[in-house]
Protein backbone atom coordinates (compact mmCIF):
# COMPACT_ATOMS: atom_id res chain seq x y z
CA UNK A 1 0.00 0.00 0.00
CA UNK A 2 1.53 3.66 -0.82
CA UNK A 3 2.06 5.59 1.81
CA UNK A 4 -0.20 9.03 2.45
CA UNK A 5 1.94 12.01 2.76
CA UNK A 6 0.11 15.15 3.69
CA UNK A 7 1.97 18.84 3.48
CA UNK A 8 0.86 22.08 4.82
CA UNK A 9 2.95 24.34 2.60
CA UNK A 10 0.97 27.58 1.55
CA UNK A 11 4.41 28.40 -0.47
CA UNK A 12 5.00 24.86 -1.95
CA UNK A 13 8.81 25.76 -0.68
CA UNK A 14 9.09 22.13 -0.19
CA UNK A 15 7.61 20.99 -3.72
CA UNK A 16 10.94 20.05 -4.87
CA UNK A 17 12.55 17.81 -1.90
CA UNK A 18 9.03 16.35 -1.31
CA UNK A 19 8.64 15.22 -4.43
CA UNK A 20 12.24 14.25 -4.89
CA UNK A 21 11.71 12.16 -1.57
CA UNK A 22 8.26 10.51 -2.68
CA UNK A 23 9.67 9.72 -5.75
CA UNK A 24 12.24 7.35 -4.03
CA UNK A 25 9.87 5.45 -1.39
CA UNK A 26 7.18 5.16 -3.62
CA UNK A 27 4.66 7.92 -1.22
CA UNK A 28 1.51 9.66 -2.35
CA UNK A 29 1.51 13.74 -1.59
CA UNK A 30 -0.95 16.26 -0.75
CA UNK A 31 -0.38 19.50 -0.81
CA UNK A 32 -3.03 21.88 1.37
CA UNK A 33 -2.39 25.56 1.80
CA UNK A 34 -4.03 26.29 5.52
CA UNK A 35 -5.41 24.21 8.07
CA UNK A 36 -8.73 24.19 7.38
CA UNK A 37 -7.66 22.28 3.97
CA UNK A 38 -5.69 19.85 6.09
CA UNK A 39 -8.74 18.62 7.73
CA UNK A 40 -10.70 18.03 5.01
CA UNK A 41 -7.98 16.20 2.68
CA UNK A 42 -7.46 14.05 5.62
CA UNK A 43 -11.24 13.44 4.92
CA UNK A 44 -11.10 12.63 1.78
CA UNK A 45 -7.61 11.55 1.34
CA UNK A 46 -7.68 9.09 4.35
CA UNK A 47 -5.88 8.97 7.19
CA UNK A 48 -2.53 9.72 6.51
CA UNK A 49 0.74 8.07 7.43
CA UNK A 50 2.64 11.25 8.18
CA UNK A 51 2.19 15.08 7.93
CA UNK A 52 4.77 17.60 7.28
CA UNK A 53 3.97 21.61 8.02
CA UNK A 54 6.14 24.45 6.67
CA UNK A 55 4.87 26.74 9.37
CA UNK A 56 5.20 30.68 9.01
CA UNK A 57 3.23 33.52 10.25
CA UNK A 58 0.37 34.95 10.57
CA UNK A 59 -0.61 31.20 12.26
CA UNK A 60 0.39 31.30 15.17
CA UNK A 61 1.78 28.15 17.57
CA UNK A 62 -1.06 27.96 19.39
CA UNK A 63 -2.73 28.01 16.32
CA UNK A 64 -0.71 25.06 15.19
CA UNK A 65 -0.72 23.17 18.69
CA UNK A 66 -4.71 23.33 18.77
CA UNK A 67 -5.09 22.47 14.67
CA UNK A 68 -2.88 19.62 15.11
CA UNK A 69 -4.42 18.53 18.57
CA UNK A 70 -7.95 18.61 17.08
CA UNK A 71 -7.08 16.23 14.59
CA UNK A 72 -6.45 13.49 17.04
CA UNK A 73 -4.35 11.58 14.25
CA UNK A 74 -1.50 9.28 16.19
CA UNK A 75 1.06 9.72 13.47
CA UNK A 76 4.31 11.90 12.86
CA UNK A 77 3.89 15.10 12.72
CA UNK A 78 6.58 17.64 11.09
CA UNK A 79 7.17 20.66 11.50
CA UNK A 80 9.08 23.59 9.71
CA UNK A 81 9.79 26.89 10.73
CA UNK A 82 12.12 29.69 11.03
CA UNK A 83 13.91 29.17 14.27
CA UNK A 84 12.91 25.20 14.28
CA UNK A 85 10.56 25.96 17.47
CA UNK A 86 7.20 26.02 16.69
CA UNK A 87 6.63 25.24 20.64
CA UNK A 88 5.34 21.97 19.27
CA UNK A 89 5.84 19.66 22.98
CA UNK A 90 2.13 20.00 23.25
CA UNK A 91 1.40 18.43 20.12
CA UNK A 92 1.52 14.62 20.10
CA UNK A 93 4.23 12.64 17.93
CA UNK A 94 5.17 16.43 16.39
CA UNK A 95 8.92 17.01 15.87
CA UNK A 96 10.05 20.38 15.41
CA UNK A 97 13.15 21.90 13.02
CA UNK A 98 14.58 24.53 11.59
CA UNK A 99 13.41 25.29 8.21
CA UNK A 100 16.71 24.83 5.53
CA UNK A 101 17.49 27.75 3.42
CA UNK A 102 17.21 25.70 0.24
CA UNK A 103 15.84 22.89 -1.63
CA UNK A 104 18.98 20.55 -1.72
CA UNK A 105 19.42 21.20 2.17
CA UNK A 106 15.66 20.91 2.27
CA UNK A 107 15.80 17.40 1.12
CA UNK A 108 18.79 16.11 2.69
CA UNK A 109 17.29 17.43 6.64
CA UNK A 110 13.74 16.34 5.64
CA UNK A 111 15.41 12.52 5.15
CA UNK A 112 17.68 12.80 8.05
CA UNK A 113 14.54 14.22 10.52
CA UNK A 114 12.07 11.54 8.91
CA UNK A 115 15.05 8.14 9.01
CA UNK A 116 15.04 9.30 12.94
CA UNK A 117 11.50 8.80 12.91
CA UNK A 118 11.51 5.56 11.67
CA UNK A 119 9.45 6.66 8.87
CA UNK A 120 11.35 8.32 6.08
CA UNK A 121 13.55 8.14 2.87
CA UNK A 122 16.66 5.91 2.96
CA UNK A 123 17.98 8.05 0.17
CA UNK A 124 19.39 5.10 -2.03
CA UNK A 125 21.57 5.83 -4.92
CA UNK A 126 20.98 3.55 -7.39
CA UNK A 127 24.06 1.82 -7.03
CA UNK A 128 23.07 0.71 -3.45
CA UNK A 129 24.87 2.95 -1.74
CA UNK A 130 23.04 4.52 1.35
CA UNK A 131 23.08 8.48 2.64
CA UNK A 132 22.95 12.00 1.83
CA UNK A 133 25.87 13.68 3.57
CA UNK A 134 27.65 16.61 2.53
CA UNK A 135 30.84 14.26 2.35
CA UNK A 136 29.11 11.50 0.24
CA UNK A 137 27.37 13.31 -2.16
CA UNK A 138 31.05 15.13 -3.15
CA UNK A 139 32.24 12.00 -3.80
CA UNK A 140 29.06 10.52 -5.62
CA UNK A 141 29.54 14.03 -7.53
CA UNK A 142 33.13 13.26 -8.37
CA UNK A 143 32.29 9.85 -9.21
CA UNK A 144 29.82 11.11 -11.64
CA UNK A 145 31.79 13.26 -13.39
CA UNK A 146 34.66 10.91 -13.84
CA UNK A 147 32.59 7.42 -14.90
CA UNK A 148 31.90 7.99 -18.60
CA UNK A 149 35.66 8.77 -19.09
CA UNK A 150 38.41 5.80 -19.93
CA UNK A 151 41.03 7.24 -17.11
CA UNK A 152 42.46 5.18 -14.63
CA UNK A 153 40.88 5.73 -10.71
CA UNK A 154 41.76 4.54 -7.46
CA UNK A 155 39.53 4.45 -4.00
CA UNK A 156 41.04 5.30 -1.23
CA UNK A 157 39.63 5.23 2.53
CA UNK A 158 39.75 3.23 5.32
CA UNK A 159 38.40 -0.55 5.39
CA UNK A 160 34.55 -1.26 5.70
CA UNK A 161 33.86 2.29 4.12
CA UNK A 162 32.06 1.00 1.07
CA UNK A 163 35.43 1.20 -1.54
CA UNK A 164 33.74 -1.22 -4.01
CA UNK A 165 30.21 0.00 -4.15
CA UNK A 166 32.25 3.05 -5.31
CA UNK A 167 34.27 0.81 -7.42
CA UNK A 168 30.71 -0.81 -9.03
CA UNK A 169 29.10 2.68 -9.49
CA UNK A 170 32.14 3.84 -11.83
CA UNK A 171 31.26 0.86 -13.94
CA UNK A 172 27.96 0.68 -14.18
CA UNK A 173 28.07 4.41 -15.41
CA UNK A 174 30.55 3.92 -17.55
CA UNK A 175 30.77 2.86 -21.07
CA UNK A 176 32.01 -0.62 -20.17
CA UNK A 177 28.74 -1.00 -18.06
CA UNK A 178 27.61 -3.94 -20.43
CA UNK A 179 30.71 -5.52 -20.04
CA UNK A 180 32.26 -7.69 -17.10
CA UNK A 181 33.69 -6.40 -13.73
CA UNK A 182 36.29 -8.50 -12.45
CA UNK A 183 37.42 -8.23 -8.68
CA UNK A 184 40.34 -9.15 -7.57
CA UNK A 185 41.27 -9.03 -3.41
CA UNK A 186 44.83 -8.78 -3.35
CA UNK A 187 44.30 -10.02 0.38
CA UNK A 188 42.77 -12.96 -0.19
CA UNK A 189 45.19 -14.66 -2.64
CA UNK A 190 48.76 -16.12 -1.36
CA UNK A 191 51.63 -13.99 -2.53
CA UNK A 192 52.68 -16.93 -4.48
CA UNK A 193 49.84 -17.21 -6.75
CA UNK A 194 48.52 -13.77 -7.05
CA UNK A 195 50.42 -13.31 -10.42
CA UNK A 196 48.63 -16.37 -11.80
CA UNK A 197 45.37 -14.76 -10.78
CA UNK A 198 46.17 -11.32 -12.18
CA UNK A 199 48.08 -12.62 -15.61
CA UNK A 200 46.81 -16.79 -15.52
CA UNK A 201 49.09 -19.49 -16.23
CA UNK A 202 50.13 -22.31 -18.49
CA UNK A 203 49.82 -26.15 -17.54
CA UNK A 204 53.01 -26.71 -15.72
CA UNK A 205 54.41 -23.88 -15.53
CA UNK A 206 54.82 -24.21 -11.43
CA UNK A 207 54.62 -27.26 -9.18
CA UNK A 208 50.70 -27.70 -8.79
CA UNK A 209 49.82 -26.48 -12.43
CA UNK A 210 48.25 -29.23 -13.65
CA UNK A 211 46.00 -27.47 -16.26
CA UNK A 212 45.96 -23.73 -17.71
CA UNK A 213 44.36 -20.68 -16.03
CA UNK A 214 43.01 -17.61 -17.37
CA UNK A 215 43.86 -14.85 -15.40
CA UNK A 216 42.00 -12.12 -14.24
CA UNK A 217 43.14 -9.62 -16.87
CA UNK A 218 42.29 -12.11 -19.81
CA UNK A 219 38.55 -12.02 -17.76
CA UNK A 220 37.75 -8.23 -17.70
CA UNK A 221 39.02 -7.89 -21.76
CA UNK A 222 36.75 -5.03 -22.67
CA UNK A 223 35.12 -4.08 -19.09
CA UNK A 224 36.99 -2.81 -15.84
CA UNK A 225 39.44 -4.73 -13.79
CA UNK A 226 39.05 -3.76 -10.20
CA UNK A 227 42.14 -4.62 -7.72
CA UNK A 228 41.65 -4.00 -4.27
CA UNK A 229 43.94 -3.41 -1.70
CA UNK A 230 46.81 -3.20 -4.59
CA UNK A 231 49.58 -1.69 -1.52
CA UNK A 232 49.21 -5.56 -0.49
CA UNK A 233 51.19 -6.26 -3.73
CA UNK A 234 55.35 -7.00 -3.76
CA UNK A 235 57.84 -4.88 -5.59
CA UNK A 236 57.92 -7.56 -8.24
CA UNK A 237 54.50 -7.61 -9.26
CA UNK A 238 54.19 -3.70 -9.01
CA UNK A 239 56.59 -3.99 -11.58
CA UNK A 240 54.85 -6.45 -14.09
CA UNK A 241 51.54 -4.65 -13.36
CA UNK A 242 53.04 -1.67 -14.47
CA UNK A 243 54.09 -2.95 -17.37
CA UNK A 244 50.72 -4.42 -18.15
CA UNK A 245 48.97 -1.41 -17.85
CA UNK A 246 51.56 0.54 -19.76
CA UNK A 247 51.79 -1.64 -22.90
CA UNK A 248 48.07 -3.34 -22.66
CA UNK A 249 49.68 -6.22 -22.64
CA UNK A 250 50.06 -9.27 -20.40
CA UNK A 251 52.59 -12.78 -20.30
CA UNK A 252 50.80 -15.18 -18.29
CA UNK A 253 53.48 -17.18 -15.71
CA UNK A 254 55.03 -20.00 -17.82
CA UNK A 255 54.75 -18.56 -21.28
CA UNK A 256 56.80 -16.28 -23.86
CA UNK A 257 53.71 -15.07 -25.56
CA UNK A 258 52.30 -11.76 -24.93
CA UNK A 259 48.67 -11.34 -24.63
CA UNK A 260 46.54 -8.18 -25.55
CA UNK A 261 44.65 -6.50 -23.01
CA UNK A 262 41.45 -3.61 -23.40
CA UNK A 263 40.65 -3.15 -19.50
CA UNK A 264 39.62 0.03 -17.56
CA UNK A 265 41.48 0.22 -14.20
CA UNK A 266 40.18 0.76 -11.18
CA UNK A 267 42.26 0.29 -7.90
CA UNK A 268 41.46 0.73 -4.02
CA UNK A 269 43.67 0.98 -0.71
CA UNK A 270 43.21 0.78 3.11
CA UNK A 271 46.63 2.51 3.17
CA UNK A 272 48.07 6.04 2.04
CA UNK A 273 49.97 5.22 -0.79
CA UNK A 274 51.77 8.06 -1.03
CA UNK A 275 53.47 7.41 1.96
CA UNK A 276 53.76 3.92 1.14
CA UNK A 277 55.58 5.31 -2.19
CA UNK A 278 57.87 7.79 0.59
CA UNK A 279 58.94 4.65 2.45
CA UNK A 280 59.52 2.35 -0.25
CA UNK A 281 56.87 0.39 -0.16
CA UNK A 282 54.94 1.09 -3.63
CA UNK A 283 56.54 2.30 -6.77
CA UNK A 284 56.06 5.51 -7.71
CA UNK A 285 55.51 5.04 -11.72
CA UNK A 286 52.93 2.68 -10.61
CA UNK A 287 51.04 5.49 -8.28
CA UNK A 288 51.16 7.94 -10.99
CA UNK A 289 49.38 5.41 -13.35
CA UNK A 290 46.52 3.58 -11.21
CA UNK A 291 45.94 7.21 -9.58
CA UNK A 292 45.13 9.38 -12.99
CA UNK A 293 41.86 10.26 -10.61
CA UNK A 294 42.14 9.59 -7.22
CA UNK A 295 38.60 9.44 -5.07
CA UNK A 296 38.71 9.60 -1.40
CA UNK A 297 35.99 7.94 0.69
CA UNK A 298 35.33 9.12 4.18
CA UNK A 299 35.15 7.70 7.58
CA UNK A 300 31.84 6.86 8.66
CA UNK A 301 32.43 9.23 11.78
CA UNK A 302 33.03 11.96 9.38
CA UNK A 303 29.42 11.48 7.79
CA UNK A 304 26.97 11.34 11.25
CA UNK A 305 24.21 12.58 9.37
CA UNK A 306 24.64 9.65 7.01
CA UNK A 307 24.41 7.28 10.25
CA UNK A 308 20.32 7.10 10.92
CA UNK A 309 19.58 6.45 6.99
CA UNK A 310 22.08 3.96 6.47
CA UNK A 311 20.69 2.30 10.70
CA UNK A 312 17.31 2.12 8.35
CA UNK A 313 18.12 0.23 5.40
CA UNK A 314 20.22 -2.50 7.54
CA UNK A 315 17.17 -2.76 9.64
CA UNK A 316 14.80 -3.16 6.72
CA UNK A 317 17.34 -5.59 4.79
CA UNK A 318 17.75 -7.87 7.47
CA UNK A 319 14.19 -7.65 9.02
CA UNK A 320 13.55 -9.31 5.67
CA UNK A 321 16.72 -11.87 5.53
CA UNK A 322 15.60 -13.22 9.09
CA UNK A 323 11.91 -13.32 8.39
CA UNK A 324 11.38 -10.18 10.67
CA UNK A 325 8.40 -7.97 11.08
CA UNK A 326 9.38 -4.63 10.36
CA UNK A 327 11.33 -3.32 13.20
CA UNK A 328 11.17 0.19 14.84
CA UNK A 329 14.71 2.24 15.57
CA UNK A 330 13.71 4.08 18.99
CA UNK A 331 15.53 7.63 19.37
CA UNK A 332 17.71 6.40 22.51
CA UNK A 333 18.81 3.49 20.18
CA UNK A 334 19.81 6.01 17.24
CA UNK A 335 21.09 8.48 19.44
CA UNK A 336 23.73 5.48 20.72
CA UNK A 337 24.53 4.81 17.01
CA UNK A 338 25.11 8.35 16.20
CA UNK A 339 27.63 8.85 19.40
CA UNK A 340 29.56 6.03 18.28
CA UNK A 341 32.70 6.30 16.59
CA UNK A 342 32.48 3.34 14.34
CA UNK A 343 36.66 2.44 13.85
CA UNK A 344 35.17 -0.40 11.38
CA UNK A 345 33.06 1.94 9.63
CA UNK A 346 30.06 0.79 7.43
CA UNK A 347 30.62 -2.59 7.14
CA UNK A 348 30.84 -2.47 11.40
CA UNK A 349 27.69 -0.58 11.71
CA UNK A 350 25.59 -3.20 9.20
CA UNK A 351 27.38 -6.03 11.65
CA UNK A 352 25.70 -4.31 14.91
CA UNK A 353 22.04 -3.51 13.02
CA UNK A 354 22.22 -7.60 12.28
CA UNK A 355 22.97 -8.81 15.50
CA UNK A 356 20.30 -6.25 17.36
CA UNK A 357 17.43 -7.26 14.58
CA UNK A 358 18.08 -11.30 14.91
CA UNK A 359 18.14 -11.11 19.22
CA UNK A 360 15.04 -8.46 19.15
CA UNK A 361 12.30 -9.82 20.62
CA UNK A 362 9.54 -7.09 20.29
CA UNK A 363 8.64 -4.68 17.45
CA UNK A 364 10.97 -2.24 18.15
CA UNK A 365 15.23 -1.57 19.16
CA UNK A 366 16.07 0.35 21.47
CA UNK A 367 19.60 1.32 23.49
CA UNK A 368 19.77 -2.24 24.85
CA UNK A 369 19.05 -4.11 21.74
CA UNK A 370 22.97 -3.06 20.20
CA UNK A 371 25.97 -4.57 20.95
CA UNK A 372 27.37 -1.58 22.32
CA UNK A 373 27.23 -1.12 25.50
CA UNK A 374 26.28 2.54 27.25
CA UNK A 375 30.31 3.39 27.58
CA UNK A 376 30.38 2.69 23.91
CA UNK A 377 31.76 6.13 23.19
CA UNK A 378 34.04 5.85 26.15
CA UNK A 379 35.01 2.54 24.81
CA UNK A 380 35.87 3.85 21.56
CA UNK A 381 38.35 6.97 23.03
CA UNK A 382 40.29 3.82 24.56
CA UNK A 383 40.22 2.17 21.22
CA UNK A 384 41.98 5.37 19.64
CA UNK A 385 43.90 5.55 22.74
CA UNK A 386 45.47 2.11 22.75
CA UNK A 387 43.97 0.92 26.07
CA UNK A 388 42.51 -2.38 26.49
CA UNK A 389 41.19 -4.69 28.86
CA UNK A 390 44.18 -6.05 31.30
CA UNK A 391 45.58 -9.95 30.33
CA UNK A 392 45.28 -12.31 33.52
CA UNK A 393 48.82 -13.13 34.95
CA UNK A 394 50.10 -16.68 34.90
CA UNK A 395 50.09 -17.31 30.69
CA UNK A 396 52.93 -18.50 28.48
CA UNK A 397 54.35 -16.21 25.99
CA UNK A 398 52.22 -17.51 23.37
CA UNK A 399 49.06 -17.60 25.23
CA UNK A 400 49.78 -14.02 26.26
CA UNK A 401 50.44 -13.48 22.29
CA UNK A 402 47.25 -14.64 20.94
CA UNK A 403 45.00 -13.30 24.02
CA UNK A 404 46.25 -9.32 22.92
CA UNK A 405 46.14 -10.54 19.10
CA UNK A 406 42.21 -11.94 19.61
CA UNK A 407 41.48 -8.69 22.06
CA UNK A 408 43.02 -6.10 19.69
CA UNK A 409 40.94 -7.81 16.76
CA UNK A 410 37.84 -7.41 18.76
CA UNK A 411 38.42 -3.88 19.51
CA UNK A 412 39.16 -3.16 15.73
CA UNK A 413 35.70 -4.50 15.15
CA UNK A 414 36.75 -7.76 13.61
CA UNK A 415 38.71 -5.83 10.90
CA UNK A 416 41.88 -8.00 10.05
CA UNK A 417 43.76 -4.97 8.18
CA UNK A 418 43.16 -1.97 11.24
CA UNK A 419 44.16 -5.02 13.49
CA UNK A 420 47.31 -5.80 11.83
CA UNK A 421 48.20 -2.30 11.39
CA UNK A 422 47.70 -1.80 15.41
CA UNK A 423 49.84 -4.61 15.89
CA UNK A 424 52.86 -3.85 13.77
CA UNK A 425 52.64 -7.05 11.51
CA UNK A 426 51.93 -7.36 7.93
CA UNK A 427 48.20 -8.84 7.30
CA UNK A 428 49.68 -12.00 5.93
CA UNK A 429 51.70 -12.44 9.44
CA UNK A 430 48.30 -12.03 10.88
CA UNK A 431 46.49 -13.87 8.67
CA UNK A 432 49.18 -17.01 9.51
CA UNK A 433 48.89 -16.29 13.59
CA UNK A 434 44.67 -16.59 13.49
CA UNK A 435 44.92 -19.91 10.64
CA UNK A 436 47.05 -21.61 13.13
CA UNK A 437 44.97 -20.50 16.13
CA UNK A 438 42.23 -21.81 14.85
CA UNK A 439 43.81 -25.35 13.88
CA UNK A 440 45.28 -25.69 17.22
CA UNK A 441 41.68 -24.99 18.84
CA UNK A 442 42.93 -22.98 21.46
CA UNK A 443 40.08 -20.36 22.13
CA UNK A 444 36.87 -21.91 20.38
CA UNK A 445 34.99 -18.97 21.84
CA UNK A 446 36.22 -16.21 19.65
CA UNK A 447 35.35 -15.61 16.43
CA UNK A 448 38.57 -14.84 15.33
CA UNK A 449 37.55 -16.35 11.67
CA UNK A 450 34.83 -13.80 10.92
CA UNK A 451 37.07 -10.61 10.75
CA UNK A 452 37.22 -8.71 7.48
CA UNK A 453 40.11 -7.92 4.96
CA UNK A 454 38.89 -4.82 3.33
CA UNK A 455 36.59 -2.38 2.32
Amino acid sequence: MDTNVLILDDQLELADPIRRLAHLNGWRTHFVGSLQELELAMQATGLPQLVVVNWRPPVTSWELQQWLSGLRVDVPVLVLSESGNANGDGVPGAVCVERPSNAVDAQHRLAQVLARLGFGSLVTNPHGIVGQSPQLREVLARVERAAPGEANLCISGESGTGKELIARAIHAQSARADRPLVTLDCTAIPESLIESHLFGHVRGSFTGAVESRTGFFALAHTGTLFIDEISELSLPLQAKLLRAIQTREFVKVGDSKPTRTDIRLITASNKDLLRAVREGAFREDLYYRIAVVMIEMPPLRARQGDIALLAQHFVRKFAAVHGKPVLRLMPRALELLEAFDWPGNVRQLENCLEQAVVLCQGDRIDHGDLSLGADSQADSEKERSGVGRELPPGLTLQELEQRYILQTLVRMGQNRTRTAAALGISLRGLQYKLKSYRQESLNSQTSFDQGTDTA
